[in-house]
């Protein structure tokens, strides 16, 4: 048997001296014994270095793995100690609660019995208004039987009908005149260089000059109460005859004190309103609440067009207890605020237009 002393690369085997022969004819790639150990040495410490590294990423794998198990031990802990004591709390808010209803129950009991007392005194009240009343008709049916007492008592029954029935006519009068006297109207003293014109026992406002706007106040201060302060529409130019000019209404409320600087000055501080504006160039209505406060101006878009037309009912409604101010049109809400003076007057302003159409405007 022929010593094997080499190795074939393309045979994968160890070959004698014999064999090399037909392997270079075969051009095959011989090596040495001690070349293919070296080869496969190489080999082996390639893939002990790679199993070494995947056992260090490995260990620090599971380093990570541990130390996120460590950390998520911790943030379970401190989970658990503010739910428990974000429930106390709750239990605490919830006792607390159970309390101020039971109170509140006990004081609706203690109103509801004396709301039942008084019904009950009232009732007893009742009772003896109602046998006085019967004693008085057991009077005068006894009356009744003489015939001049039973005339008497007619005539004056008629009497008594003729006199109530002109009290309720003197108090509608009464009643007709103090609304009147109550309702809105425009002060002709608080007018911008007596621009604007006044018709209708002062209800109604227009604006005829060749200066470009105007503005007027109302007569009435609203300092305290609940006030609905409704505006109709007479005329609104229509905007497609207006091309190339603008035009405007505003209406809303000033404080009080500033009424004269803003007729003489056109000073807008301590301003609230609504206002829409036609804008001829471009062609585009735009509807805006407006507001200035110590000098500071703002004006925001509202998102809809309001476009003023003929026969729309404006209205501004006034909660003076609570100093707020909101506007509406043709029963629509449109915006409010609060924050408003101690007391306030209703103002408007009129835009002036070329031609016949003018902005005019009645308070109803």
């Amino acid at each position: 048997m022929k010593e094997l002393c080499l190795y074939c690369k393309d045979e994968n085997e160890l070959i004698c001296g014999k064999c090399y022969g037909n392997c270079k004819i075969n051009n095959h790639s011989i090596l040495a014994l001690d070349e293919y150990s070296n080869e496969i040495s190489e080999k082996i410490k390639i893939i002990l270095n790679k199993i070494q590294n995947e056992e260090i990423q490995s260990m620090e794998t599971i380093q990570k793995s541990l130390e996120l198990k460590n950390k998520f031990k911790i943030e379970i802990k401190e989970l658990s100690n503010l739910i428990e004591t974000q429930s106390d709390l709750l239990i605490q808010k919830i006792q607390k609660l159970k309390i101020n209803h039971l109170n509140l129950l006990k004081k609706v009991g203690i109103i509801s019995d004396l709301k039942f007392d008084q019904i009950i005194n009232k009732n007893e009240a009742k009772k003896e208004e109602i046998n006085e009343t019967k004693n008085q008709i057991k009077i005068l049916k006894k009356l009744e039987k003489d015939e001049k007492t039973i005339k008497l008592i007619w005539e004056s029954k008629e009497i008594i009908e003729k006199d109530k029935e002109e009290r309720v006519k003197v108090r509608k009068r009464e009643s007709q005149r103090n609304n009147e006297k109550d309702k809105e109207e425009f002060d002709p003293k608080m007018n911008h260089i007596n621009q604007i014109k006044l018709k209708n026992v002062n209800k109604t406002a227009w604006n005829p000059s060749i200066v470009r706007d105007g503005v007027i106040c109302g007569k009435k201060i609203y300092s305290q109460g609940k006030h609905q302060i409704k505006i109709k529409i007479d005329q609104f130019p229509n905007p497609e005859l207006h091309q190339n000019e603008y035009v405007q209404i505003q209406l809303g409320v000033i404080k009080t004190e500033n009424r004269e600087n803003l007729i003489k000055k056109r000073d807008w501080e301590k301003t609230y309103y609504f206002r829409t504006l036609w804008f001829g160039n471009e062609k585009k209505i735009h509807s805006q609440n407006c507001k200035n406060e110590n000098g500071k101006y703002t004006q925001e878009q509202y998102p809809e067009e309001i476009k003023l037309k003929k026969n729309d009912i404006f209205e501004i409604i006034l909660d003076m207890d609570q100093k707020k101010i909101s506007f509406k049109i043709n029963e629509k809400n449109l915006v409010g605020w609060g924050n408003l003076p101690e007391k306030v007057n209703f103002f408007t302003l009129l835009e002036n237009l070329k031609g016949e159409e003018k902005n005019q405007i009645t308070i109803i």
